[in-house]
């Protein structure tokens, strides 16, 4: 039996780092952090790394949010809100 079949299964979540149109890179998101954290994290990357544009992370119910690089406090606030 396959996680899948036991009902056990998670969606996972994931930001992934584009340069415009390409992705350079997938970052894993523990199911148990939360959404602040994973945008911490996103915006850590992006700092760390000039190349990054923007990063797309997915929430908990896989919907996926653009945080570009240049995001305010307030872009990353409503994200952080809305997002499950």
């Amino acid at each position: 039996m396959t996680a899948g079949e036991s009902g056990h299964y998670k969606r996972h979540r994931k930001i992934s780092l584009y340069n415009g149109d390409e992705k350079l890179s997938d970052i894993g998101v523990p199911s148990s952090e939360s959404n602040g954290q994973a945008l911490r994290r996103a915006m850590i990357e992006m700092e760390r790394s000039p190349i990054l544009t923007h990063a797309v992370f997915r929430d908990r119910n896989g919907k996926l949010w653009v945080l570009p690089r240049s995001a305010s406090i307030f872009k990353r606030l409503h994200i952080s809100i809305l997002a499950h």
